[in-house]
């Protein structure tokens, strides 16, 4: 099995595994019943897994007119590939997201996301983390802010700092990141303007007040800047202050809340804005076979087609339960809402998701998913309802 990774590290970890299966939510996810299995190669640790659906699409394009109805088949393969030398870990991976829509060609997509990293325990009080990625992605028709499909992708590095040792009274965390966004198509006639590069900086201070809960304080600053001269009226300085708590198996409840103040500052002349903010992860399992998960957040995204910037809010719940050791369900609740500041654009959101899988193996299950989505634009043009149907089956070598 992969050896046990650093504090510092399980997040991040936990991301490359998901890859960008999470753009058609049917990637394999850790759980009860799904384990990939591990091949030892020469002090290589090699986890290969696929995933694959069909089903059908009621909506395709998202639109709030005239609906494309499809049938479609998703491909899911996934790999990663770890080296343990020494106490310290190494890896590549890469997750990949391939759909075909039989009566929607135009939809058709291929995403890919490969990643390498390096996660170091230097002493009994530092490790670090370093992750670099590259990510081919698209935004499907009318799901941001075009009616056609683009395609993008990205590339990034980013790295994160954790100095004091385990169940210390302080402890100090630093993280640095530089990632770019380019659109690789331009049927919509303005996708450069959406092209930018961000490198921010965040600085943490935990302090414990109990043998399992730690305050913390942190600080973030963040640049935006456009590659396209008609966009820079967007570059901007984002700083957010914000103060939490984090706890483990705290009556049976993990998770972290935290709340602060965000201010965007934009360098040609544009009003600065401010926002509250907030994050909350809380993982609750009252027995050992059911877990419900809870998630709120309010955040800031980038330029989004109108007004100057995206204030985000999304409130999630999911429960999943294993009935027999065999049959599992999980039940998903999302709602949320897109304020696109400085415009009179408000989106809100809704989605419902109900999904029940059956383990062959613990490297092997299949399940039946219907997911429902709605959003209710301020302009109807972007107001849409979706409903998708797909059978699933994921398994390991």
């Amino acid at each position: 099995m992969l050896p046990k990774l650093s504090g510092v590290s399980v997040a991040v970890f936990g991301v490359l595994l998901a890859g960008v299966a999470t753009a058609a939510d049917m990637g394999p996810k850790p759980g009860v019943m799904f384990e990939p299995k591990v091949i030892n190669a020469g002090g290589f640790e090699i986890m290969p897994w696929l995933g694959l659906s069909v089903g059908k699409n009621d909506n395709v394009g998202l639109t709030n007119g005239v609906k494309t109805s499809s049938s479609f088949t998703l491909l899911n393969p996934n790999i990663n590939i770890g080296l343990p030398v020494n106490g310290q870990y190494y890896g590549v991976n890469y997750s990949g997201t391939i759909a075909r829509f039989s009566g929607s060609n135009i939809d058709n997509f291929n995403d890919h996301n490969f990643a390498a990293y390096a996660d170091n325990t230097w002493s009994a009080r530092l490790n670090t983390l370093v992750n670099a990625d590259y990510v081919k992605g698209h935004d499907g028709r009318n799901a941001v802010m075009f009616l056609n499909k683009e395609i993008w992708h990205t590339t990034g590095i980013k790295g994160k700092g954790h100095y004091g040792a385990e169940g210390a009274q302080g402890q100090f965390e630093l993280e640095a990141g530089q990632m770019a966004k380019r659109y690789d198509s331009n049927i919509g006639g303005s996708t450069q303007l959406y092209n930018y590069d961000k490198t921010d900086f965040t600085g943490r201070f935990l302090y414990k007040i109990a043998p399992a809960t730690q305050m913390f304080v942190e600080a973030t600053n963040a640049k935006f800047k456009y590659a396209d001269a008609a966009a820079k009226i967007h570059d901007s300085t984002q700083q957010q202050y914000m103060i939490g708590v984090k706890w483990e198996a705290t009556a049976k409840t993990t998770g972290s809340f935290k709340m602060g103040t965000l201010k965007k500052s934009f360098t040609l002349g544009t009003p600065s804005a401010t926002s509250t903010v907030w994050d909350a992860d809380i993982n609750w399992s009252p027995k050992t076979y059911s877990v419900v998960d809870f998630s709120m957040h309010q955040r800031a995204n980038e330029f989004g087609g109108t007004g100057n910037f995206i204030i985000s809010r999304d409130t999630d719940i999911k429960w999943t339960h294993d009935w027999s050791g065999y049959v599992t369900s999980a039940l998903s609740f999302g709602d949320g809402q897109d304020e696109y500041v400085a415009s009179p654009r408000v989106d809100k959101r809704q989605m419902y998701a109900l999904k029940a899988t059956y383990g062959f193996r613990s490297w092997l299950r299949a399940g039946l998913e219907y997911k429902n989505t709605k959003r209710n634009s301020t302009n109807t043009l972007f107001s849409y309802t979706q409903g998708v149907t797909m059978l699933t089956l994921e398994g390991s070598l």
